[in-house]
């Protein structure tokens, strides 16, 4: 075999080689992109979690947003004010106020105090079990079932189902959001971690009815609202409601409610 036959087709693939990584460079030079060196920094501060509670799609395409001032510094509802912090000191921004919020259920109709109609053995999903006739073991419409979705959607270990009913940790809350949605009933809201009075309900029946459902249930009195002197609490739709901006802790509405369904969260 002529040696020409072997290096001529070597010779051939290697010049192509280097034409290609040559057309390669130039194409890289032509098609740079420059990267916003905040983008790197505000990502390094973010918690990496991706849970989507910002309402993005994860935290390098928050960092981006963030950093070109496209979202908020204080977007990412996970790391609270020590987070925010370091975001605005990146990106030279002023902090502002920030207010540490967690979940709350609200519910305290466990076993003892709710009547349950049945016993329910079966899938642990609340929304499958809400698709049940009557909606579920629980006489009550509005409250816990008990089974667990908002658990296991919690990526903190923040929740947890204590007697029948879910209950949520405010010590290791970040406030991300995920359980929300996941309750069929709407149990959960987010509250501000500093006030620690709460209406552990969300029945909007009649009084008589929620009497015959629970012991622990509004009633729809009026006597916590006529206790207030801050107006910080009102009856809508037969439920008790608390304006937070203007409760100042005062417990005067826990005294008077009969069935004890506000509480002040840490006496139990």
């Amino acid at each position: 075999m002529n040696p020409t036959d072997i290096l001529f087709p070597i010779l051939c693939i290697g010049g192509l080689g280097i034409v290609l990584g040559i057309g390669l460079g130039f194409a890289g030079k032509i098609f740079h992109v420059e990267v916003n060196p905040k983008v790197t920094e505000v990502l390094e501060a973010l918690p990496g979690a991706n849970c989507g509670a910002c309402g993005f799609a994860g935290c390098a395409n928050l960092a981006e947003l963030i950093a070109d001032g496209n979202a908020p510094i204080n977007a990412c509802p996970v790391g609270g004010g020590a987070l925010v912090e370091k975001i605005a000191a990146i990106m030279g921004a002023e902090v502002g106020k920030t207010e540490k919020r967690v979940a709350y259920v609200k519910c305290a109709g466990n076993f003892s105090d709710a009547v349950y109609r049945y016993d329910y053995y079966g899938i642990a999903d609340c929304r499958a079990v809400s698709m049940l006739a009557g909606g579920g073991s629980k006489q009550c419409a509005y409250g816990c079932i008990g089974s667990g979705s908002c658990v296991r959607a919690c990526q903190y270990d923040a929740l947890s189902i204590a007697d029948g009913v879910a209950v949520v940790d405010p010590e290791k809350c970040v406030a991300c959001g995920l359980c929300l949605p996941k309750c069929p009933r709407g149990l959960l809201e987010m509250v501000p971690y500093d006030s620690n009075v709460r209406v552990a309900c969300n029945s909007r029946d009649p009084g008589k009815v929620v009497r015959a459902n629970c012991k622990v249930g509004c009633i729809a009195c009026k006597l916590c609202e006529k206790a207030c002197g801050y107006d910080a609490i009102h009856l809508e739709n037969n439920l008790s409601r608390i304006d937070y901006s203007k409760c100042t802790m005062c417990g005067d509405c826990v005294k008077k409610c009969p069935m004890k369904t506000i509480k002040i969260i840490d006496e139990g």
